[in-house]
């Protein structure tokens, strides 16, 4: 995913800044006439991330690790706090080796969930990264065929 900041904001005017979330960190690019600055963030080596959302204005995202921090200004609060919760959502689910099976509503014999029910259920353990693109797909192939 890429969020690109808004020309508008202060340091931004002819080339904004932008961060890359990649599948295994997150990529902030400063972009340049002849050159540009761009730091590189594995989700494992994140210590933090610090985000500003004034009253009025744009934010700022800020990201330490390893003793180095690069902060970028122009996003929307609502970009900023997508950022921060993707990157914590992934540091736990590098820290937690062991993929929590799926579990689903106990019911009795004579009431079973709804299809909607559980493609809900395993759409939030996929959006938590509890289970992996390929796993959430095989699971709706299998309940839509049913």
């Amino acid at each position: 995913m890429k969020i690109k900041a808004s020309r508008l904001s202060e340091g931004n005017k002819l080339f904004p800044a932008e961060i890359h979330l990649e599948q295994n960190g997150v990529n902030i690019k400063f972009p340049g006439f002849f050159s540009g600055e761009s730091k590189y963030f594995a989700f494992e080596n994140i210590a933090a991330v610090n985000i500003t959302t004034p009253l009025m204005g744009y934010s700022t995202i800020s990201i330490f690790a390893g003793g180095t921090q690069m902060t970028a200004h122009g996003f929307t609060k609502a970009e900023v706090k997508k950022v921060k919760e993707l990157v914590d959502n992934s540091k736990i689910a590098l820290n937690n080796p062991v993929k929590l099976k799926p579990t689903f509503v106990q019911t009795t014999s004579d009431q079973k969930p709804s299809v909607a029910d559980e493609l809900k259920k395993m759409k939030e353990l996929l959006d938590g990264g509890v289970i992996s693109q390929e796993e959430f797909d095989a699971h709706k192939t299998k309940l839509l065929n049913q």
